[in-house]
């Protein structure tokens, strides 16, 4: 038992041999290698399309299939994470994850399936990745749960930039191997960085109190609920669980649904190749700066309203991309959509704050895997195919006005969660505040 306290009491430096906020930046920058496979496919599948012949349903289907797939992926990494640790995760996870993308190079002697199944893989490998670096911040940073993991969710959007740029350089006449060699690099870095990020990854003890007592006398830190530190099962069995995973399915599919069409819909409405392209690129800046200010904001007002707001002016922003849209305001609609992605953005930070702050740190792991995998899943089938098939079917005003009103709603359905919190009755109740139970 004396061990157990003395461990628990060890300092960051003395458990790691290095201060915590290393592990922040080398979380920071794993994530920030998978963000390619998202926020850089409107500018990489055009060049597929090109080469491959690929028709947009394929092309679809592939944007649809990384984001199912690396949230299914994000469940099985984050309860192997909390078992063994994130090293042999992340490790693992590094020599397969850059396989889906390496693998669309070799169209000309594989076919789209076999394409596709690899795609899959190192997709579903990517979601080990996300969860590691996403439940690093919910492990080690208690006392700064909000804003890092902001910065960590962040580097999913702003990783893409870096790639964006030479793949949209490449002149129409260039050959195909100037496009391909992007790609080998692309899958050198993802499978690099991860690895040799991952090497460094190492979790605190169970019940790690180093900062508990900053936390409880700083008047600043919000405190948790209850102390209760809950298990995958005993969190699934709160309704504000479910909540949380219909707001969440809600938000991702209004969003995705830009993410995937920002070329088409800018087409659509008669704007400038121009027009979609910086709608692409502000769409994974703000992305990413959102997560940070959503963070700053939710360690003022709270998590849980700053999840209302912030989904509640994604949609209204939305619709006001729309009214642009068919008045022909290209300025506008440029504006207003990115607006409401950076509203949208801050989901993958909030969602993940969220869990540590209701259920605690030690199944993080777990708890934000099962919330993710199934919330963004199902979102992903919305925005990639769903969505796709609304546009062929009524229309892309159609579609915009059905995502946005999904993005109000999923920050209405918060509301009650603002005074009724998960809070351990240690009964056979189990929980108070639960209408289901009265």
């Amino acid at each position: 038992m004396s061990d157990m306290v003395r461990q628990q009491d060890r300092t960051d430096k003395e458990i790691l041999g290095f201060s915590r906020w290393w592990l922040f930046v080398l979380a920071f920058l794993a994530m920030s290698v998978i963000s390619p496979y998202e926020y850089a496919w409107s500018v990489i599948a055009p060049h597929f399309a090109k080469i491959y012949g690929w028709e947009p349903t394929k092309l679809s289907l592939m944007f649809s299939a990384f984001v199912i797939f690396q949230a299914f992926g994000t469940l099985p990494g984050g309860i192997l994470r909390d078992k063994f640790g994130p090293k042999v995760v992340s490790v693992v996870a590094g020599v397969i994850s850059g396989l889906g993308i390496l693998a669309c190079a070799f169209g000309q002697s594989l076919s789209y399936t076999a394409i596709f199944v690899f795609w899959c893989i190192g997709c579903f490998f990517c979601g080990f990745v996300y969860n590691a670096a996403v439940t690093t911040c919910n492990k080690w940073f208690p006392d700064h749960r909000n804003i890092t993991i902001g910065i960590i969710s962040a580097a999913f959007s702003w990783g893409a930039i870096p790639f964006i740029f030479p793949i949209r350089a490449i002149p129409d006449s260039a050959p195909d191997s100037v496009f391909f060699n992007v790609i080998y690099m692309m899958a050198a870095i993802i499978g690099g960085v991860i690895i040799i990020t991952g090497l460094f990854m190492k979790d605190p003890p169970k019940g790690w109190s180093q900062f508990s007592a900053a936390i409880s006398a700083n008047k600043k830190i919000r405190k948790r609920p209850c102390e209760k530190q809950f298990t995958m099962g005993e969190a699934m069995h709160t309704w504000q669980f479910w909540m949380l995973i219909a707001s969440f399915v809600l938000v991702s599919a209004s969003g995705l649904t830009f993410i995937s069409n920002s070329i088409k819909f800018a087409a659509a409405y008669h704007f400038s190749l121009t027009a979609g392209t910086v709608v692409t690129i502000g769409i994974a800046i703000t992305s990413g700066l959102s997560r940070v200010v959503g963070g700053w904001i939710a360690d003022i007002i709270g998590v849980d309203k700053t999840m209302s707001v912030f989904y509640i002016l994604c949609g209204v922003f939305s619709l006001v991309a729309l009214y642009f849209a068919e008045s022909g305001g290209a300025t506008g609609y440029i504006v207003s959509c990115i607006v409401s992605i950076f509203f949208w953005g801050a989901l993958y930070s909030l969602f993940a704050s969220i869990v540590g702050y209701y259920y605690g740190e030690v199944a993080s792991g777990a708890n934000y895997g099962m919330l993710y995998a199934t919330a963004k899943g199902m979102g992903g089938i919305y925005g990639g195919v769903l969505s796709a098939y609304l546009i062929s079917t009524y229309g892309h005003s159609f579609t915009i006005t059905v995502s946005s009103v999904m993005a109000v709603l999923s920050g209405v359905i918060l509301i009650p969660l603002w005074k009724n919190p998960p809070v351990w009755k240690d009964t056979p109740e189990l929980f108070i505040n639960d209408p289901l139970k009265h």
